[in-house]
């Protein structure tokens, strides 16, 4: 098996974002060359048609639907944070930092267990604040929705463009 397919085959089987040295570890290739061939996939991917690509978030490589293919994806993919939750996560992502008392205002008293509930599948964090807490994404949030953003503008131009379209 070549480098390329091999590399290709950890960033399907694994299923989230990988660095180079899980892909590494994963194929049996030196790191350096696990991130040779991650590089050449994400290129590849941009030259071939098709709902699929390969796109690199910090550090870490997602093989994942182009934006243009989620639609015909949606309804077979299995969608592990409940639907319920989304609206809450999307709140939060798009003001943090946002406090607590803030999302209740906004929501209701449901938020209490969607923020618990957020937490515990590590895609918000919980830091106290004075009598409330302060609530931001994780980067498990970004890297589970494919958001490559360094800042929290980024991720809200991101977000707002994701709604529009």
């Amino acid at each position: 098996m070549n480098e390329l397919m091999a590399v290709e085959a950890a960033l399907f089987s694994g299923g989230k974002a990988l660095d180079a040295t899980e892909v590494a570890e994963a194929t049996g290739l030196s790191r350096n060359k696990a991130l040779g061939a991650l590089d050449s996939l994400v290129e590849l991917y941009k030259t071939r048609e098709g709902a699929l690509e390969i796109v690199k978030l910090g550090h870490k490589y997602a093989l994942q639907l182009k934006t243009e293919a989620v639609e015909y994806g949606r309804r077979l993919a299995p969608q592990e944070i409940p639907s319920y939750l989304l609206r809450t996560l999307a709140l939060i992502a798009h003001e943090q930092p946002m406090l607590q008392k803030e999302l209740k205002r906004k929501l209701g008293d449901k938020v209490y267990e969607h923020v618990g509930e957020l937490v515990e599948l590590g895609m918000i964090q919980r830091d106290r604040k004075g009598r409330s807490f302060e609530l931001n994404v994780t980067p498990a949030f970004m890297e589970y929705f494919g958001i490559n953003a360094d800042n929290q503008n980024e991720l809200k131009s991101y977000l707002e463009q994701a709604l529009t379209s």
